[in-house]
């Protein structure tokens, strides 16, 4: 009886799986990110190593990929449905 009720999704399984491909690469990059912010003080006097770093517990990293994910994803779905709106556009002309 549910399965009657229930509507068919207009969501693919390609478009799930580019979805966390999406925030897979967000996270990645803001973690880097947050990386390269904590071991900046190791950049100004040489030697380099070992690197010093600001945050003295993981959770910076944890809060700032999580947000970071988020974010990227967020304005990688407005970029990519600002293309699919103007190609959408440019077939109706």
């Amino acid at each position: 009886m549910l399965h009657r009720m229930r509507k068919r999704s207009r969501v693919t399984h390609e478009e799930i799986i580019a979805d966390l491909v999406f925030v897979g690469v967000s996270g990645i990059i803001s973690f880097l990110i947050t990386f390269l912010f904590d071991v900046h003080h190791s950049f100004y006097n040489w030697p380099i190593f070992p690197l010093k770093y600001i945050f003295q517990n993981p959770l910076p990293y944890v809060i700032f990929t999580l947000l970071g994910a988020l974010f990227g994803f967020f304005i990688i779905k407005v970029m990519v449905f600002g293309i699919h709106e103007g190609e959408r556009k440019r077939r109706k002309r």
